[in-house]
């Protein structure tokens, strides 16, 4: 009987060290998962951030491209292009470089704006570099393109941002219900 009571007792004393080992494992694997799954939407939210404040510079750059004409002068070229075709770049390419971390609808949205913003810059490029022929048929093509673009833009590219942005507040939550 005596041998029986011990066993017991190191059944019990066995099974209560394993239950805890098998607690402390379980919890230390499921927290490493949280702190990834933290992790990566803090990241995610971050380049939400930032990828929204480059779409806001891109709007304003494309508004100035497709106003305005290029300048002959150097550093005014210079300035021009960092106004207007920088934030554009900087936009696609933080998103090329992000692309993975998004949902199909968000993907198709952020890529309908860079079709937008690189048939304006094609657009203007167009525009500027038939400049030199003006006053031709070609140049008159290319700068009414320019300007329907622009007017067409001007109503159509605030409710794709605005789309976007709500997705996004959507999607992850950002705002509280």
């Amino acid at each position: 009987m005596r041998e029986t009571i011990e066993l017991l007792f190191y059944i019990i004393i066995g099974s209560g060290f394993g239950a805890f080992f098998a607690q402390r494992l379980f919890e230390h694997r499921l927290n490493k998962k949280l702190f990834r799954f933290t992790k990566l939407y803090s990241d995610k939210l971050d380049i939400l951030k930032d990828l929204f404040r480059l779409l806001v510079s891109a709007e304003k750059g494309l508004g100035v491209l497709l106003s305005q004409r290029e300048p002959n002068d150097k550093k005014e070229k210079v300035e021009y292009y960092e106004k207007t075709v920088r934030p554009i770049n900087n936009f696609i390419e933080l998103y090329e470089e992000n692309e993975i971390i998004f949902e199909e609808p968000i993907v198709e949205q952020i890529n309908e704006i860079i079709n937008i913003l690189e048939n304006a810059k094609t657009t203007h490029f167009k525009a500027n570099n038939l400049e030199e022929s003006r006053p031709s048929k070609a140049w008159e093509n290319a700068v009414s393109t320019k300007q329907e673009l622009s007017e067409k833009l001007e109503n159509e590219f605030p409710k794709l941002k605005m789309k976007l942005k709500k997705e996004f507040q959507v999607r992850y939550e950002i705002l509280s219900k």
